[in-house]
């Protein structure tokens, strides 16, 4: 059957209308400290607009999630369709299945932690209140007024054999002034006080993906994870059995990308979060369309064109196959910068 003039054009699936819910980073891919991250915040309001519900979850537990919220709504994000989980909330979760209501748990952290605690029907304590009263479990967070005192108290109770939750281990932090310490840092040097080792409820862990998806009411294969860490959101999405999107607009770039290990590569590639609006390109290990030779020290000069998405993903696949099968590509991150360049990526955010 030939068409004419007048039959409109079949327009191929956007990569958000294969999933009823999406999971969302925040640092590095909706905002960076104040700023927000080009083209997010439209492509959010399209989404939920859509009737698309969006939950961000972040492993940042020092703020609360109406703090989170006010941080988004600032930035132009749409008042409904959206919701923020936090690890602190996770691991509430997580203590409020094991202790008996009211259990008093030592909080150590921003304040998100105690609200977490409270809302979950727990007892918050801080460190200075602690006094002779025993606690049942100790929560530490990140938390930007956190003390040698209360890292010390954080070691003599996990020593002593109580629950110990981390929120999560990420080492590092972005701010508007590039990579600071994180929760992860804090917990490492209370680990070299102590023989005990924390449980940790934020990603990659599931727990943090788990309660996310139980806001969205999504099973698994109808929910997606969007993040811009390797090691956290998408090894976590792998871990939770969802499908995920990395993103080149904050903490990994595209090298990291090319040298990532199975547990750590994502479903989907993108420049950013407009990706969920444009045509779904799987990274499955199939031939290339553009291959390009990056096991040697020198990558051709690629032309700028239209089809930038494809010959990204060509870039990815390219680089996997080679290391699957054992070939050595280049690490020079000048050649990777390069590479970023001509695709036209955005710029690390450390250089934002």
């Amino acid at each position: 059957m030939t068409s004419d003039a007048t039959t409109p054009p079949v327009l191929a699936e956007t990569l958000i209308a294969r999933y009823r819910g999406l999971i969302c980073d925040l640092d590095g891919v909706v905002y960076r400290g104040s700023r927000a991250v080009p083209h997010a915040v439209e492509t959010l309001n399209q989404l939920t607009a859509d009737g698309t519900p969006v939950v961000f979850a972040t492993n940042n537990a020092s703020r609360p999630p109406e703090q989170v919220g006010d941080h988004l709504r600032g930035l132009g994000l749409a008042p409904r369709g959206w919701s923020v989980v936090t690890s602190s909330q996770a691991a509430a979760a997580h203590l409020a299945e094991r202790l008996a209501p009211g259990a008093r748990v030592c909080a150590v952290g921003g304040p998100g932690v105690a609200l977490a605690l409270t809302e979950a029907g727990l007892t918050p304590v801080r460190v200075a209140e602690l006094g002779g009263t025993p606690v049942e479990a100790v929560v530490q967070g990140l938390g930007v007024d956190v003390t040698w005192t209360e890292l010390a108290a954080v070691s003599r109770l996990a020593e002593s054999g109580i629950t110990w939750v981390a929120t999560n281990v990420d080492v590092t932090l972005p701010t508007p002034d590039g990579q600071a310490p994180g929760n992860g840092a804090l917990v490492a040097l209370v680990q070299t006080a102590t023989s005990a080792a924390p449980h940790v409820v934020g990603k990659p862990q599931a727990a943090l993906f788990d309660l996310s998806r139980s806001r969205l009411g999504t099973d698994q294969p109808e929910t997606l994870v969007c993040g811009d860490r390797l090691d956290t959101d998408i090894e976590g999405a792998n871990a939770a059995g969802l499908d995920s999107l990395f993103v080149l607009t904050g903490a990994s770039r595209l090298r990291d990308l090319a040298f990532a290990e199975p547990p750590e590569r994502p479903t989907y590639l993108a420049a950013d979060l407009s990706g969920l609006l444009e045509p779904a390109l799987p990274l499955r290990a199939t031939s290339p369309s553009h291959p390009v030779d990056l096991w040697t020290d020198a990558v051709p000069r690629m032309p700028r064109a239209v089809g930038n998405g494809e010959l990204l993903r060509s870039v990815v696949l390219t680089a996997w196959a080679a290391r699957d099968a054992g070939r050595a590509i280049s690490g020079d991150a000048d050649l990777w910068a390069g590479i970023e360049r001509e695709l036209g990526l955005l710029e690390p955010a450390h250089a934002a």
